[in-house]
């Protein structure tokens, strides 16, 4: 009896302690339910209270850093308008301008059709309208200007030569050089080639026009007829070059009483090797000199004037 009620005893007192065992872990989850509940309602009112200082430091920040950039802008702004006003000031007035290059066209004439004048001031000028003012002159092919601070402008001018003559009529010339622009109108002969059987229109022969496409591409072939007369020494004889027929280019030689036919000028070398050959050979006499077939089958011959 004894042993059984102890056994009882001791199953009861096990009991208990699992029962009080299983209240402390109830109560120890409650208890952390409670806590977190009670965290999270205490974190609310203060995460409110930091994301009120957080946008009020945000919009002080924001407000900072827009003050300073309107700061920057404004110092930036009167800046320039310092700096526009020192450019304008009397200091960069033209004093002098310098033309550099000219040797056809005179100063006055090329400062007049700049439309430069002293006193302007140095950066109120277009540098693009200066040069199309000056190349109205028909000598003059390029235009270069700088600015020398504070008062000095530079205009540096590079020239077309007069090469060729054209004859008009009534004894006037049109002198035109390698790029069949025309320069000038003169009744002034020139040491050059008189160019003659052109085809552009005499109303189309103004200083500053060109020849038209035919003729300017009889003129290539003309090129290459005097530079090759002048690599075998005959340039010099050779005063008018008719170029009326492409098939057959003709070269007047009135110091040597010479005509030239020299067809249509391929194989121009060896032509000029023949015409130099004829005119050692038949030196003095009057004639005219055939070199206007085919160079690698046919003769040149000469034909004396009777």
């Amino acid at each position: 009896m004894a042993k059984k009620i102890k056994n009882e005893k001791g199953r009861n007192t096990k009991n208990s302690t699992l029962q009080k065992k299983g209240k402390r872990e109830k109560y120890n989850i409650d208890d952390e339910i409670v806590i977190g509940l009670n965290l999270q309602e205490t974190n609310k009112p203060v995460n409110k209270k930091i994301n009120k200082k957080q946008q009020k430091h945000r919009q002080a920040y924001k407000k900072n850093k827009n003050t300073k950039l309107i700061k920057y802008l404004c110092i930036l702004f009167l800046l320039i308008i310092a700096i526009l006003l020192f450019f304008m000031s009397p200091i960069f007035n033209i004093e002098k301008i310098n033309i550099i290059g000219n040797e056809k066209t005179n100063i006055s004439e090329c400062i007049k059709l700049s439309e430069l004048e002293i006193g302007q001031n140095i950066y109120k000028m277009s540098k693009r309208q200066i040069k199309n003012n000056i190349k109205q002159n028909a000598y003059i092919d390029k235009v270069y200007i700088t600015r020398k601070l504070p008062n000095i402008i530079n205009i540096t001018v590079e020239e077309r030569t007069a090469t060729y003559m054209v004859e008009i009529e009534n004894n006037e010339y049109a002198y035109i050089n390698n790029q069949g622009y025309i320069l000038e109108k003169s009744y002034i002969k020139l040491e050059s080639a008189i160019i003659t059987g052109f085809s552009t229109n005499i109303e189309n022969i103004n200083v500053g026009n060109r020849l038209n496409e035919k003729d300017l591409k009889k003129l290539e072939t003309v090129l290459k007829i005097v530079d090759s007369a002048q690599n075998n020494n005959l340039s010099q004889y050779i005063t008018k070059i008719n170029v009326e027929n492409k098939e057959n280019y003709i070269l007047i030689l009135e110091g040597e009483k010479k005509t030239v036919n020299l067809g249509d000028a391929s194989n121009i070398s060896t032509r000029m090797l023949y015409l130099k050959a004829i005119l050692e050979k038949e030196k003095e006499k009057e004639g005219e000199i055939f070199i206007n077939g085919n160079v690698n089958t046919d003769k040149a011959f000469f034909r004396e004037k009777v």
